[in-house]
């Protein structure tokens, strides 16, 4: 028994397990996937070739501390310059950290009085706030830090300082937060008032969480009036679905932060306005056409009034030319929406109308801002008849895009008269002989190839 009991006091005082040391910090030894033996490498090729764009990393100098897969072996990384992703300030804090091992919190060998004096002092000193470096770049870091021990104004605008000289948009937007939950709103305006880069941190950061009053609030406390102005205007449109009450929002928006009458967004917003009371008006008492009308952009409403007010004269309030006068709609965009409506009504007069005219002499001439190409496909997408589809044909000037436009909308009879005044017969024989037999443009080529008038070159 008694053997027993000493080889349970040996077991006690022997292990296997090696206690942990401060100054064999496994934890510390590498950093990103860089040892410390090679940060001091890293850091010297990096300070070297910082600002060249084209002067990559050696990696041969580094063997062993990267892996194979390491992204300096991609070409595109490489000749990207490093300070485009991270401020040399913040790249230095990391290799800073990457090439220096942490002091032992107890001096090894020290006596039991000097240690016990030595975590007194680190204890005490959890009560003042360490030296604003510090904190950054345990910030910078992902190490543990607080910032409640930075109470007056002066601390933490040093705080708000170190990080935008770090250039970290993690760390600026942390002291920012930190600001906002600690100081009064005015203070904190004041303060980013003189540091844009914050300002934008920030303001990505309420965006993104769709905060759009605070953004709003910001953007006008830092004196970036016009994008403030803006904010207002996408809150007053987004604010509710009631027509009504939006159309007041917009009209306050408009006195209240839009008020130079020559301004650009000025006059686009009081053209919105007036769409929006136009639409009101055009829906009237009809909830279901207020609710798909209400809303439109211009060239929305523009295809309602070519769908229930053609023909009306211009400066009747639901004519599309009185709508297209007033909102500044360009002739190719009148002309192609009033062309995609018609033609899906099968209305080829009104099409026509829309574009053939006469000239002086009796011809027919083509007036669109659309060419003629296009004019012919978006009726063919539409089912219009051959007949409708040559006359548009016929208009295109060169005769190898005619040709090449009839062949592919399979308009036959525009092909057999682009090969007659090509007087080549030939060519049309060929084609003949592909159409169905018994078919009438079978016999429309048949009769062109029997005309006596034309005289073929070959």
């Amino acid at each position: 028994m008694a053997v027993r009991v000493e080889e349970d006091e040996d077991y006690w005082h022997e292990s296997e397990t090696k206690a942990f040391n401060f100054e064999e910090d496994e934890f510390g030894s590498q950093l990103c996937g860089v040892s410390r033996s090679g940060a001091a490498r890293l850091s010297q090729q990096v300070r070297a070739g910082i600002g060249s764009v084209a002067t990559p990393l050696s990696t041969d100098s580094l063997a062993g501390t990267f892996s194979k897969a390491t992204v300096l072996d991609d070409p595109e990384v490489v000749k990207r310059p490093l300070h485009s992703l991270i401020s040399e300030e913040a790249l230095q804090c990391i290799l800073d950290f990457a090439a220096h091992r942490q002091r032992p919190l107890v001096a090894r060998g020290a006596g039991v009085e000097e240690q016990l004096r030595m975590l007194r002092r680190q204890v005490e000193g959890r009560w003042t706030p360490p030296p604003v470096d510090v904190t950054i770049k345990k910030l910078l870091l992902g190490q543990p830090y607080s910032l409640e021990l930075y109470r007056s104004k002066a601390s933490k605008t040093d705080l708000l300082d170190a990080a935008v000289k770090l250039g970290d948009g993690n760390a600026i937007l942390a002291i920012v937060l930190f600001l906002v939950k600690t100081l009064k709103k005015s203070l904190v305006y004041q303060l980013l008032r003189t540091r844009p880069t914050a300002v934008a941190q920030y303001a990505n950061y309420l965006a993104t969480r769709l905060q759009v009053h605070e953004l709003a609030d910001l953007l006008q406390m830092v004196g970036q009036t016009k994008e403030a102005a803006m904010k207002q205007f996408q809150l007053a449109v987004k604010a509710t679905q009631n027509p009504q009450l939006r159309l007041r929002k917009l009209r306050a928006c408009l006195n209240n932060h839009f008020n130079d009458p020559d301004l650009k967004d000025r006059i686009f917003i009081d053209n919105y306005i007036k769409l929006i009371e136009w639409q009101l008006a055009e829906a009237g008492t009809d909830g279901e056409l207020c609710r798909s009308l209400v809303g439109q952009p211009v060239l929305g409403s523009l295809a309602h009034c070519c769908r229930q007010h053609w023909g009306e004269p211009r400066g009747s309030p639901g004519s599309p030319l009185t709508l297209a006068q007033q909102h500044g709609v360009c002739d190719r965009q009148f002309q192609w929406t009033a062309l995609n409506v018609r033609a899906a009504a099968q209305a080829w007069e009104d099409v026509r109308g829309l574009f053939i005219t006469k000239s002086w002499l009796g011809s027919r001439k083509l007036k669109s801002a659309i060419p003629a190409e296009k004019v012919v496909e978006c009726l063919h997408s539409y089912n219009a008849p051959d007949d409708v589809l040559m006359t548009y044909l016929e208009m295109i000037d060169s005769l190898e895009k005619r040709m090449m436009v009839a062949r592919k909308i399979k308009c036959h009879k525009a092909v057999i008269d682009a090969f007659v005044l090509q007087r080549d017969r030939q060519a049309l024989i060929s084609y003949k002989a592909n159409l169905n037999p018994q078919s009438e443009d079978y016999f429309y080529a048949e009769n062109a190839l029997k005309a006596s008038t034309t005289k073929w070159r070959n």
